[in-house]
């Protein structure tokens, strides 16, 4: 008979918004904007990597 046992939820990464896409990305370890490629204004993915990549996420202002 097998047991189950009770697996820890993964932790939640976290996550940031780049102004420039719009869009919410994970997080490196150094709170930077993860690895993601751009966005395009009609929303689709230029193929390419974002320049925002490396920079710390958008954050509005009173937030």
């Amino acid at each position: 008979m097998k047991t189950t046992t009770a697996h820890a939820a993964a932790p939640v990464k976290p996550r940031g918004e780049y102004q420039r896409c719009g869009l919410s990305f994970q997080l490196t370890k150094g709170r930077k904007l993860g690895h993601h490629h751009g966005i395009t204004p009609s929303g689709f993915s230029t193929g390419s990597r974002c320049p925002g990549v490396g920079l710390a996420p958008f954050v509005p202002v009173g937030a």
